[in-house]
């Protein structure tokens, strides 16, 4: 199983709490990154500043709108965090706190799940909290690709058939047609009666892991006549 140690970059660039918002930013697009661990001096982890975090400002008019309904249900913590984050001009008045990290063990299934569920764009990787590197969407979806390419190199033709013949002895769709399998390309021949089903075979197929190509020769026929009941016939 991979980790996040594998994968992340160490010793990022950061920044501290007491540096000018307008500082991040020029650091941020100089070095074409979109976000940056804040730290103290001793390198531990104190939040994260992100792209996003310019996005409500007072300078530009694009705080966050307020009604009276949403202030009167509003906490005044919540309202005061609000107001410093639109008009703070210290990084540590305007990063986000406490930052969703990784431990450097974890998998990288991990880390995917974590960014899809915060719907944050890199975790920064702690000991403890102390900073020791930093991961991205781009680093795990490379390291997945690689390790998915990997699995499929691997795979015979043998593996793709069973597997395959596996997933469609589960669905109820999945009995009507003869499959074979040639470096790595799928054969499909049968018929079926309903061209929904005829995709999902070809999707089955293709999903499999270690499949190159589909050749789908599945033909959709018109069901038979039904025979017309005689006079006087009910069911």
């Amino acid at each position: 199983m991979l980790q996040i140690r594998s994968i992340m970059t160490p010793n990022p660039t950061t920044i501290g709490p007491n540096v000018k918002i307008w500082e991040a930013a020029n650091a941020m697009v100089d070095r074409h990154i979109s976000g940056l661990p804040v730290v103290d001096q001793s390198g531990d982890l104190l939040g994260i500043i992100s792209e996003s975090d310019f996005l409500r400002r007072g300078e530009i008019h694009t705080q966050a709108p307020h009604s009276l309904w949403r202030d009167f249900f509003a906490s005044r913590g919540g309202l005061a965090e609000e107001y410093a984050k639109s008009f703070g001009n210290d990084v540590g008045e305007v990063m986000s706190s406490p930052a969703v990290t990784v431990q450097p063990d974890a998998s990288i299934e991990t880390a995917a799940k974590l960014m899809a569920e915060k719907n944050v764009k890199r975790l920064p990787v702690v000991e403890g909290n102390h900073l020791i590197g930093i991961v991205t969407r781009f680093d795990v979806m490379a390291a997945l690709v690689r390790e998915l390419t990997r699995h499929c190199a691997a795979r015979t033709d043998s593996d793709i058939q069973s597997a395959l013949e596996a997933e469609l002895a589960r669905q109820k769709w999945g009995d009507s047609v003869t499959l074979h399998v040639a470096d790595g390309v799928v054969t499909l021949e049968g018929r079926v009666l309903d061209s929904r089903e005829k995709t999902a075979l070809h999707v089955a197929a293709e999903n499999t892991i270690g499949v190159k190509r589909v050749d789908d020769r599945v033909q959709v026929v018109a069901p038979p006549d039904m025979p017309v009941p005689p006079p006087g016939f009910y069911l």
